[in-house]
């Protein structure tokens, strides 16, 4: 059965979107080559919010990509980065993207929070906003 890996990312400034951005962009293109990574899509929001969901053969091949150089290097900056970070992992059915409301709610009720420097009143009450955009959607497998 795949196994679901959702992240929601919220950059809390202009000033770190570049660097952001072109971190984002080279674990993209590791991830594009992962082994056991069956399709994923990320979605860009208002205020500069990044949502990523990828689907995988199992817990093991999203580890490997979460271990990759790439990834490991991006996350090392997402605590100065992002006022808002948050994951949420599951196994499902089928490999069939669930809608982003779907996907959403999933986050918003199960997910667990990542560590940032400065949280937003959302990040610290837990309490996000519902996705607003789904026209900025780019699919990565």
């Amino acid at each position: 059965m795949p196994f679901i890996s959702v992240t929601r990312l919220r950059v809390k400034s202009l000033f770190f979107l570049f660097p952001f951005m072109r971190a984002n962009e080279a674990s993209v293109k590791e991830l594009k080559v992962s082994k056991g990574l069956i399709k994923g899509k990320e979605l860009i929001d208002k205020k500069l919010t990044f949502w990523t969901i990828t689907v995988w053969e199992d817990e093991a091949s999203m580890k490997g990509f979460r271990g990759s150089s790439s990834h490991r290097s991006a996350m090392q900056y997402l605590p100065k980065w992002c006022n808002e970070a948050s994951y949420h992992h599951w196994v499902q059915e089928d490999s069939e993207f669930p809608t982003w409301d779907t996907i959403s709610e999933k986050l918003f009720t199960e997910g667990k929070l990542s560590k940032v420097r400065n949280p937003s009143v959302a990040q610290a009450t837990n309490q996000f906003p519902s996705i607003k955009w789904t026209k900025t959607e780019r699919k990565l497998k």
